[in-house]
């Protein structure tokens, strides 16, 4: 491992089909460096100065409107941000293809299962003896009890989706507008939600800290 200190200027890819992401251009005393980490899809726009530990330098190569593309990359282990100068910057955005996309991954078809299968199951028969069955009974008029029944039955459900993709202990961390610290060597689809999440519902990303903060509105 290398620990070395450098600068990298960080770009935001906006056009991709699998959502915004970012790369860099990393430069240090012994050269220059393509970064394409998952880490840096939380940061903003700019450069970033600091302490870099980087895994491996390899080669890799990429095809782009029919050219084939060769480039020296860093691969980071770990970030430290001394200082940050946050800005716009330019790039040409058709020339970089989406990290996610240069190795496809092998999508392995699920085998059926009796409840996905129409006409077998309990699922699949109760939704057919819904849509087949008897004239629905006129609606019935909906008390203050089953308003209030329906809305914690809402906020339940949303808890549910944080739980799915935070995870049981960040979620509740999320919800009481606390300091999360994500994983950046989760799926990097997943981190990409995560992130776009925590935009949405009021947080920014602190570099130096590698966390995200509840900005109260």
């Amino acid at each position: 491992m290398i620990k070395c200190k450098g600068t990298l200027r960080i770009k935001k890819i906006r056009q991709s089909r699998n959502g915004a992401f970012c790369i860099a251009d990393l430069s240090t005393d012994f050269g220059e460096f393509k970064v394409k980490d998952p880490m840096l899809d939380q940061f903003e726009e700019g450069e970033y100065q600091g302490t870099l530990w980087i895994n491996e330098i390899y080669m890799a190569q990429y095809i782009s409107y029919g050219k084939a593309v060769t480039e020296l990359r860093a691969r980071l282990h770990d970030l430290q941000v001394d200082s940050e100068d946050r800005k716009s910057v330019r790039t040409h955005e058709h020339s970089e293809p989406d990290p996610l996309d240069e190795v496809p991954t092998p999508q392995v078809p699920k085998k059926p299962t009796p409840e996905s299968v129409p006409g077998k199951g309990s699922r699949w028969a109760s939704v057919k003896s819904n849509k087949l069955g008897a004239a629905a009974s006129p609606a019935e008029p909906v008390t203050g009890a089953e308003k209030a029944h329906e809305k914690s039955a809402g906020t339940a459900s949303g808890n549910e989706d944080n739980v799915k993709l935070f995870g049981a202990e960040l979620a509740p961390l999320m919800e009481q507008h606390q300091t999360i610290k994500l994983d950046p060597t989760v799926d990097r689809m997943l981190l990409r939600q995560q992130t776009a999440a925590l935009r949405g519902k009021g947080y920014t990303f602190d570099a130096k800290q590698q966390a995200w903060i509840y900005q109260a509105a």
